[in-house]
């Protein structure tokens, strides 16, 4: 895949910031001072947004995410199922909240959030760096993350 810190993997909060007309500034900002890294979407991260915002536009958006993203969408196969089973438990409170959770944006989810730790494991298996708003929470579960916001 790519080798260790030269891939970035973008989490699904970060794909609906670039959704649409208007995406967010910083985030475009930020991958084009990256554009030599090698970007790459989850499987899960698909299905997140498929469940937050449902409907035909989404589904058209999703597909054209995975057409430009092909060879660079990520599964979540026996490798990451693996590494998710032996993952260090992130430390202190940082938490990870998935973009389909209506409740407050402050309260954090526990060890057993399944999609996060996924995507987390995901990103330790291909050596890659997560791109989320919500960076501090995936390096508690042991993988290097960067925030937009935080640059």
């Amino acid at each position: 895949m790519s080798r260790p810190g030269t891939g970035l993997l973008l989490d699904s909060g970060i794909l609906a910031q670039l959704r649409g007309r208007n995406p967010d500034r910083a985030v475009v900002a930020f991958l084009r001072r990256r554009a030599h890294r090698v970007l790459y979407v989850s499987v899960l991260s698909l299905g997140e947004l498929a469940a937050r915002f449902p409907g035909p536009e989404t589904d058209r958006w999703l597909d054209e995410l995975a057409e430009r993203f092909r060879g660079h969408l990520l599964p979540v196969d026996d490798a990451v199922a693996r590494a998710w089973a032996a993952r260090p438990l992130p430390a202190g409170p940082a938490g990870l909240r998935s973009v389909a959770d209506d409740e407050d944006p402050g309260e954090t989810a526990g060890p057993e959030d399944g999609v996060h730790g996924l995507l987390a494991a995901t990103a330790r298996v291909h050596g890659l760096s997560v791109v989320s708003a919500q960076a501090a929470a995936y390096r508690a579960w042991g993988v290097e993350a960067l925030d937009p916001a935080e640059d």
